[in-house]
């Protein structure tokens, strides 16, 4: 669950609130929009299920729905509303259109977390699937952990994928777009990618492998930013 972003839609600031505590509780990371077109371009590498609720701004209807999840891409998309002011056809319709689940927003919030703990097992494969591919918020940058595979944009619809990456790189490519727009420092990357045996590499290999990493990405180099005395961040398309 760790790679989970839950994303709750909702203009009432009281529920949203409370869902999120409760969330919280559990460990789990929780943002609050309060309109669907209000929402993050960006889930910073994480595995996003929402929940938004029927009539919020921008989601009044089947075809709000379905662009909204052609926007989004959440891997689960869960609504609610209130009992007396949803009706049976409208919670058929929006399932029909291609929500995952219903659930009215005076529930307990004990029950919720039930209900979304199994939810979330149900979907494991499909989480699991999803948490392996990282794209940046351009989409210009592309990595699939399971293949082990990069791919950069060349013009639109079009990628060519990098071929010579050595496991580090990869992996440090990885962990700098899956934090994108923050900064990680030399210590934190060390820690990360070598655990245990972090004490024993010097920081200036990080440069090294960098700088490659720059080489080898071409025009994407760029992205990747020294952030003088801190460390290094991967920014998006309005950083390039």
């Amino acid at each position: 669950m760790d790679n989970l972003l839950f994303h709750i839609i909702s203009p009432a600031p009281v529920i949203s609130g409370r869902w999120r505590s409760a969330f919280a509780k559990e460990g789990w990371t929780a943002l609050v929009s309060p309109g669907a077109g209000e929402s993050p371009a960006h889930s910073g590498g994480r595995v996003e299920l929402a929940l938004v609720e029927i009539c919020v701004p921008s989601f009044r209807s089947q075809e709000d729905l379905k662009s909204l999840l052609k926007a989004r891409r959440p891997v689960s998309l869960l609504i609610f509303g209130e009992q007396a002011r949803v009706s049976n056809t409208q919670i058929a319709a929006f399932l029909e259109a291609g929500a995952d689940d219903f659930v009215f927003k005076n529930l307990d919030e004990r029950v919720l977390v039930a209900k979304l703990k199994a939810h979330v097992r149900r979907l494991l494969p499909a989480i699991q699937e999803a948490a392996a591919r990282l794209s940046s918020s351009c989409g210009e940058v592309q990595i699939d952990k399971s293949k082990r595979a990069v791919r950069v944009a060349v013009k639109r619809g079009k990628f060519r994928e990098l071929e010579n990456l050595t496991q580090k790189e990869f992996e440090i490519l990885s962990l700098l777009v899956n934090n994108e727009a923050k900064v990680l420092s030399r210590e934190a990357i060390l820690e990360k990618l070598w655990g245990d045996s972090a004490g024993e590499v010097y920081s200036e290999c990080i440069d090294k492998h960098i700088e490659s990493l720059r080489r080898k990405l071409g025009l994407y180099g760029r992205k990747i930013r020294t952030v003088y005395g801190s460390g290094y961040m991967f920014v998006g398309s309005k950083g390039a």
